[in-house]
């Protein structure tokens, strides 16, 4: 995250190993086929959630492959991004067909974290603006 380096110089590390973690533990949460009440009726007839559970863990670890290659962290944020904003849909249409009641609570706020994690994948483009040369 090359606009806030300057910053903190570990801030790029730290966002990446956050954003990475939570993909880790949300694929940790599907490996035994739990049962979601409905919450994900709209992923589950896509894919078996033990399916979801490897992609999830796999978007996390290329997440934290991003903390020593800035392309790899590109792609694995925009993809992890994505991923959040699938459940979060997920839920919330769980809300509009009567499977769970309450199912937008959970889902606004993967929606909310499907934004936070494309802003920092946002950040890890950005340059700032061009230094100014006087010898031109």
């Amino acid at each position: 995250m090359r606009a806030l380096e300057p910053l903190h110089p570990k801030l790029r590390i730290a966002a990446l190993t956050i954003v990475s973690t939570g993909a880790i533990a949300r694929g940790a949460a599907y490996i035994e086929r739990p049962n979601t009440g409905g919450l994900t009726h709209f992923i589950d007839t896509i894919v078996p959630l033990h399916v979801w559970a490897i992609v999830w863990i796999a978007a996390g670890i290329t997440v934290f492959a991003g903390v020593w290659h800035r392309i790899v962290a590109r792609y694995a944020l925009a993809f992890v991004s994505m991923m959040w904003a699938i459940w979060g849909i997920s839920y919330v249409t769980s809300t509009l067909f009567g499977d769970a009641h309450r199912g937008w609570v959970t889902g606004a706020l993967m929606l909310n974290v499907a934004g936070l994690t494309i802003i920092i994948a946002a950040l890890a483009d950005t340059v700032g603006p061009p230094k100014y040369r006087w010898d031109e």
